[in-house]
């Protein structure tokens, strides 16, 4: 894991105004060389922050920065008394909001991890995911079950729908959710959630979900998938985007659906997700180790699985571990 190399978070801190800086103020406030400051303005470019240079001014970042505040987080939780020893952590850089939970499953009900960058993040079947630096909201939380809940498999499905309602709660268009586990906007992806699992057959089960979620334009990047990219900003610029307000809402509603989920299942939750559903009655290509195949999508089963329709009357039900399913052009 990486803490914050090169002191990358305080110089993002002191560009945070949106103001011109010169090189000689900053490494006097940093206490490095003008050398040094140079170096770690290529490393922000690298992060993909909108770095702006000028000889005479010095840099600026144009849009500012808001960084992640566990302090702030942490005060606009409201979370039952079952909850409220949840342990939140809030790093610069990291390599995996879920390999850092992963790594040090918790004693405690709950841990979340939320970074700014992510060196070595992912999605499912191996993807990488990348966000740039203070844009994107990089979260993960990690859960012990007692026992496996019912329906394991769909709690993908259960997390995505825990972030359509969080993001109407913050006045955002809720986003669509194509199976098992991207939110979107037409067919542009905002982000998407990764689930995975650390414990032996029988045992107490370490659970972990990670949601990467594009808050700003300058972390859209082309995907490996050849879906376009999109963010909050774009979809609606005049809405505040303040991730300090957005994270304490969506552990709020995620830990709302685990309530449930871990009794129930994803039985509870079959009918609301056909609401945001984006691949209803869609015409979709079917991503397997055989090769490809086209179909119809027919919603998801009461466990979570997709309809795959193939021809009229003849389907079959999809785990999302075992393919991948994409729009039809």
């Amino acid at each position: 894991m990486l803490r914050d190399p090169d002191g990358i978070a305080a110089l993002v801190t002191q560009l945070g105004d949106g103001k011109w800086h010169a090189g000689p103020e900053l490494a006097h406030r940093l206490g490095v060389s003008r050398s040094a400051v140079w170096k770690k303005m290529r490393t922000l470019e690298a992060m993909g922050l909108g770095l702006k240079r000028d000889r005479m001014c010095g840099y600026r970042l144009p849009a500012g920065a808001r960084l992640l505040s566990r302090e702030r987080i942490q005060a606009g939780l409201r979370l039952p008394a079952k909850w409220r020893e949840t342990d939140i952590e809030v790093l610069p850089i990291v390599d995996s909001t879920n390999d850092r939970l992963l790594r040090n499953p918790s004693g405690t009900a709950l841990r979340v991890c939320l970074a700014e960058y992510q060196t070595k993040g992912r999605g499912r079947r191996g993807r990488s995911w990348w966000g740039a630096y203070g844009a994107s909201l990089l979260l993960s939380w990690g859960v012990r079950f007692t026992v496996a809940p019912p329906d394991l498999q769909a709690l993908g499905l259960v997390s995505a729908l825990a972030a359509t309602r969080a993001l109407a709660r913050a006045g955002f268009p809720p986003p669509g959710i194509k199976w098992p586990n991207d939110l979107v906007y037409g067919h542009a992806k905002l982000g998407g959630i990764l689930v995975e699992l650390s414990g032996e057959a029988g045992g107490p089960l370490w659970c972990v979900a990670g949601l990467g979620l594009n808050v700003d334009a300058a972390s859209c990047r082309p995907l490996a998938t050849g879906m376009a990219p999109i963010s909050l900003e774009s979809v609606a610029p005049d809405v505040p985007r303040d991730r300090n307000v957005l994270a304490p809402i969506l552990i709020e509603e995620w830990l709302q659906a685990v309530d449930i989920f871990q009794l129930h299942g994803f039985r509870p939750f079959q009918e609301h997700f056909r609401d945001f559903d984006a691949l209803w009655n869609q015409p979709v290509v079917l991503f397997e180790q055989t090769g490809t195949r086209n179909g119809w999508a027919r919603g998801v089963r009461s466990d979570g699985a997709l309809w795959f329709e193939t021809a009229p009357g003849i389907r079959e039900a999809l785990v999302a571990g075992e393919v991948s399913i994409r729009f039809k052009a």
